[in-house]
């Protein structure tokens, strides 16, 4: 597989592909035909004879006086300053020989950044990149002390748009947010475009109060975030310790001044200790307590409870406040309320238990990885979960081996088997499932999933090998080109196959679909990598459904058209975006034809300084939300809590919510005097719902931890459960069983049946029900008794006539994704028609509905609500109850939450929050209004925005990902329940302390997972960053697999990021940095040629990597301080991620 070029002129990158041709003047002329997916013009596009468009290809070729003309760039970098210019080339055809010509801001982007004499920002520029072709300047200043004390939101310039250092930036930025002079209507104005920082008067640079921009909340109006620093006082923190036996433990408490503690006080804090969360650690840098107060005397506490390696055994919430455990089943606080964990003599966790869950147990081979697992239903069953490797530890096989042997007696047998095969991997066959079957388990009793690597002659491939542009077999090494995957209770396998271009994306993929048809999806990208259009080929019975999308994005990459046509009916313009000069989304016009004219709905957005959505405005739905600023009686919140909410049915607010919130920030209380709707809540300790009066009817809770048992008043109900904490029965008495994936296969009840299909990766294919008949799910295309009735499109779906036709439907809908309106355009009276309004209590409950004409059941937060289980709204992953505010089985992601019950609907604050999802990379950062915001990393993404942070990560991990060792580490990590958060913070030791000199260090959460802070990553070169980045996140691999504290930690970890680094260097025909192992010292020096020697080694070198460790350890101030236990190194041939890959330089 091709490697994108990467040519640097201070930096410079440049993606090679085919793209879009467009006409820069009024009319264009070709003669040949280059690949191009879209060709367009303002005026008119000739095709000249010879111009040919080979036979299968899709090509949009259109004219629109509305496409934008793009100035030529004239920069002009200010040659007094120090600056990198990086240019990115949008369009085909750079060479060295043409590198200085002119070009477009549509054909390169360029971005400059500005440094002082100490190599620290100054500004950051993205030239002409503004929708109205002005530069968007990031200014940046220092205190004395050379601390960003001042951080400014970004803006827009008026004047020259060439890249030049702005020396009145400062100036020039308070103009543009000037409520009285700023010239951008569309952007928050305010007199404070800034967020100050409070620091302590210490070397440490402690951050004592974080304000942000706007007058609210200067760090003058009380309303910042604030931080205290301190010490432990006596008899204030218990001290959990293992018992004897290791099944418990007891309480005493810390002596004082032994942990660190530090209190947090959001923008809402007053007074008191209401409301301020409180960290304790100890000298290892480990939470041992998490406390928040609720009331000034009431405090809600979570404890971490250690063993003597380290590893994290109980998680204490705050339900329990007793003072002894036993894991014992006569102790009701273990099973109600505890988690515990387990590990073996090489620290992999073993056992775990959710409260309220029945025992998980996991099994390993030899190389850490995991074959087998079980919960408490696959336990009854007599059942494990398997996986099965190749050699390069990617999982090619997944299902059910049929066992009610031990863990320990299945994990003698994995170990013998090992042995007595040679190796722990399968290798590639083309016959039976095509592996070999010389791994344990041999005796397979049921596949799930069943996944093929770097090749096409895989057994059953009906869909065959690559034919045109598509990369040949030969090219597509390291990519998963096919699986299968098993539709639940019927054992049929279902077959994906993936064809890729010649830079890794899939341009075609052919699957089958479980009614017996095939779907077909042909893809085709820009030149920088953004899809411009999607074609699916839908077959069943010998009926094709044909569904063409297609996207057009402005010179800088934001989405601004996406356009769609099912069959040969009329392409319609799905949404067309605008944006401010800053970048946010200004409006979204919905429904209009293909030229863009006569929209069905336009939407106005509009934001208050910190980027929270003020408020949206369209002539069917309208919406406003209130923060610090009500305007209908609520108290104000500072924090980010919504106080208030109007709507109406047009741009005319008459309807509004009021809401208050307890300390905990959980909704207390949502009220709509204008709609007679309203919900009064209390909770437990643990967020469970005790009471909820809606509209002056109460409804009380009883339970067993966080179990539901009944439900009374008004409503009446029982529930039970299985061991996995599913609900068995119901408030409505309706008998449930699950899956493996714990998802309901079978509902039974009220004289009712529903069946519910799945295939293995859990997703729902049919619904079967003795009232509504059969529906199936196909990708976005459902049926309904055997017909197509709607397919579902980015803005709602397009509806299916009698006729064979589809009427487009749009969705609109508030800041939570809740569907408010869903309009369409009468086919009949070409008129805008609202077929369906609702409205929905705090929790989601559907206001009694208002259907005009529509059948919308995709509604709260976008889901699918189920009318047969009594309107459970269907997440994918679970069915929440909106009658009762809650979910009915344990959350899949419970260890992210664990102060709280595993059964609670987002935090209980569902006016901010929807239920978020795991398996993730989180990369935490400041936006320009200095609020901490986040953004999900997926391989290869191609990040927009304009946070110098994000974008230096996501360079990293993108670039790590193209190296093969890195992209299964980032496969591993990204599958891992746990999440791994990239922060703008400065690295730090366990104590607190700042690590000299270091640019990223990991630190590991007690319950899972960790945050690599990386806050000098601005200040490494970008090939140091890569190597750093995979340095850390490797160790976040090494804690997720059990190996804790370990001294050779760093010397693998040390490995894998200088071979990610070299590989990926020597992939792009690069030379390689002068990066020293060590330090200057003796044992620096030591070390530096142990790692040198291990480095390029022909082969592995185990004396030579007990050498490296030895030396590390030696020399290592973090082991001097107590960081690293010594045990025996082990080999690094032990490890599969960087075992496979020696010699590491080929």
């Amino acid at each position: 597989m091709k490697r994108p070029l990467l040519f640097t002129i201070s930096t410079l990158l440049t993606l090679l592909t085919l793209s879009t041709v467009s006409a820069q003047n009024t009319d264009l002329t070709l003669t040949s035909y280059s690949g191009q997916s879209q060709i367009k013009a303002q005026g008119s596009v000739t095709l000249k004879p010879g111009f040919h468009i080979p036979s299968g290809s899709t090509v949009r070729i259109y004219t629109s006086s509305s496409l934008q003309t793009h100035p030529v760039l004239q920069t002009q970098p200010s040659g007094n300053q120090n600056y990198i210019l990086t240019r990115t080339f949008r369009k085909a055809g750079v060479t060295l020989a043409n590198l200085s010509q002119s070009r477009t801001v549509e054909e390169e982007n360029q971005s400059i950044q500005y440094f002082d004499g100490l190599g620290r920002p100054l500004q950051s520029i993205q030239v002409m990149a503004s929708p109205t072709h002005k530069d968007i300047v990031q200014h940046i200043e220092y205190d004395g002390f050379g601390r960003e004390s001042k951080k400014y939101l970004p803006y827009a310039t008026s004047g020259s748009m060439d890249g030049s250092y702005k020396p009145t930036a400062g100036v020039d930025v308070m103009n543009f947010y000037s409520p009285t002079s700023g010239w951008n209507a569309a952007v928050r104005k305010t007199g404070y475009p800034y967020a100050e920082t409070q620091f302590e008067n210490s070397p440490l640079n402690r951050v004592q109060a974080q304000g942000s921009p706007g007058e609210s909340w200067q760090l003058s109006s009380g309303h910042t975030v604030r931080t205290d620093y301190g010490t432990n006082a006596a008899n204030d923190v218990k001290l959990w310790q293992l018992n004897a036996a290791e099944n418990g433990a007891t309480a005493t408490y810390y002596q004082p001044g032994r942990l660190y503690k530090t209190t947090i006080k959001d923008e809402n804090w007053n007074s008191g200790k209401s409301g301020t969360v409180e960290e304790y650690k100890d000298f290892d840098g480990r939470v041992v307590l998490k406390r928040v107060w609720e009331t000034e005397s009431k405090k809600l506490e979570t404890h971490y409870v250690y063993d003597d390696f380290g590893d994290l055994r109980y998680v204490i919430p705050p339900a329990v406040t007793v003072n002894t455990f036993s894991e014992d089943a006569a102790d009701p606080s273990y099973d109600a309320y505890i988690y515990g964990y387990k590990y073996d003599g090489r620290r992999r966790l073993t056992e775990k238990k959710i409260p309220g869950k029945g025992k998980e147990e996991l099994v390993y081979n030899s190389n850490d990885q995991l074959v087998l697992s079980r919960d408490a239903n696959r336990r009854a069953a007599g059942e494990w979960l398997f996986s099965k490797y190749d050699a390069f530890g990617r999982v090619i096989m997944t299902g059910i081996y049929n066992s009610t042997e031990s863990a320990a007696a299945l994990t003698a047998q994995i170990n013998s088997n090992g042995q007595t095969a040679g190796r722990l991997w399968e290798n590639p066959t083309t016959t039976d499932q095509g592996y070999t079957n010389a791994v344990f388990p041999t005796n397979i009793a049921y596949y799930h999933t069943i996944n093929y690597y770097d090749r096409y002659d895989f057994p059953e491939n009906s869909f065959g090998t690559p034919t045109g542009n598509q990369a040949s077999g030969v090219r597509v090494k390291t990519l998963l080109t096919g699986t299968k995957t098993t539709t639940l209770g019927t054992g049929t396998m279902l077959l994906t196959t993936h064809y890729y271009d010649d830079y890794g994306r899939i341009i075609q993929s052919k699957s089958q679909n479980h009614i017996g048809g095939t779907d077909i999806t042909d893809n085709s990208y820009s030149f920088t990598g953004e899809l411009e259009s999607s074609t699916r080929r839908h077959t069943v019975n010998g009926q094709t459904t044909t569904i063409t999308t297609t996207n057009e994005y402005d010179h800088v990459g934001r989405l601004v058209n996406s356009r769609q046509q099912i069959n040969s009916q009329p392409e319609v313009t799905l949404l067309a975006n605008s944006y401010n000069e800053i970048g946010q989304l200004r409006t979204k016009t919905v429904g209009a034809d293909q030229q863009g004219n006569n929209p069905v709905n336009t939407t106005d957005y509009r934001y208050n300084e910190r980027g929270w959505m003020t408020s949206t405005t369209s002539p069917h739905f309208s919406q406003q939300l209130s923060y610090q600023d009500p305007v209908k009686g609520a108290a104000a919140q500072w924090n980010g809590n919504i106080s208030e909410q109007q709507w109406g049915q047009t741009t005319s607010l008459n309807q509004h919510f009021v809401y208050s919130y307890d300390k905990l920030n959980r909704l207390s209380n949502g009220s709509s005097p204008t709609s007679g709707m309203s919900e009064i809540l209390n909770y437990d300790d643990m967020g469970n719902i005790t009471q909820l009066t809606r509209d002056g009817s109460g409804i009380s809770y009883s339970y067993t931890g966080n179990r539901l048992n009944t439900v009374s008043g008004g409503i009446n109900g029982s529930y039970s459960y299985d061991e996995n904490g599913n609900a068995k029965t119901d408030r409505m008495g309706m008998n449930l069983s699950y899956n493996y994936l714990n998802l309901p296969q079978q509902v039974t009840g009220a004289g009712n049946t529903i069946t519910y299909l799945y295939d293995a990766g859990g997703n729902k294919l049919r619904k079967t029900a003795n009232t509504s008949g059969q529906r199936d799910y196909t990708g976005g295309i459902e049926y309904q008794n055997g017909v197509i009735e709607l397919i579902h499109t980015a803005e709602g779906v397009a509806y299916r006539n009698a006729n064979g036709t589809y009427t487009y439907r749009y969705n609109l809908t508030d800041h939570l994704g809740n569907v408010r309106a869903t309009i369409y355009r009468n086919p009949g009276t070409n008129a805008v028609e609202v077929l369906q309004r609702d409205d929905y209590y705090p929790f989601g409950l559907q206001k009694s509905p208002n259907p005009v004409y529509g059948n919308n059941k995709y509604l709260y937060n976008g889901k699918e609500k189920q009318e047969e289980l009594g309107g459970q709204l269907d997440y994918g992953a679970r069915f929440y109850d909106p009658v009762i505010g809650r979910w009915n089985v344990v959350d899949p992601m419970a260890e992210k939450y664990i102060s709280i019950s595993p059964y609670v609907y987002a935090a209980n604050n569902s006016i901010k929050f929807i239920d978020p999802n795991g398996k993730e990379i989180w990369i935490y950062y400041q936006d320009e209004n200095g609020d901490d915001q986040k953004i999900q990393y997926s391989a290869g993404m191609d990040y927009q925005g304009r946070n110098q942070f994000v974008a230096s990560i996501v360079m990293a991990l993108n670039r790590m990902n193209t190296v093969q060792m890195g992209e299964k580490l980032l496969e591993s990590i990204i599958s891992s329940d746990n999440f791994f958060n990239f922060k703008n913070e400065l690295p730090r030791d366990r104590k607190g302390n700042l690590i000299d000199q270091a640019e990223a260090a990991f630190k590991r959460n007690e319950s899972g997972g960790g945050d690599i802070l990386a806050g000098n990553a601005l200040k490494s070169n970008e090939y140091r960053l890569l190597e750093n980045v995979s340095h850390e996140l490797f160790h976040g691999y090494q804690y997720e697999n059990g190996q804790n504290n370990r001294v050779s930690n760093e010397v693998e970890a040390y490995l894998f990021g200088r071979s990610i680094y070299q590989n990926y260097m020597m992939n792009n025909d690069m030379g390689f940095s002068s990066m020293p192992w060590g330090t200057s010292t003796v044992a620096g020096k030591m070390y530096e040629e142990s790692m040198s020697g291990l480095m390029y080694a022909p082969s592995f070198d185990v004396n030579m990597f007990k050498k490296a460790v030895e030396n590390f350890r030696g020399g290592s101030t973090a082991n001097q301080d107590g960081k690293y236990g010594y045990g025996a190194p082990v080999p690094v041939t032990q490890n599969p991620l960087i075992k496979s890959f020696y010699p590491l330089i080929k």
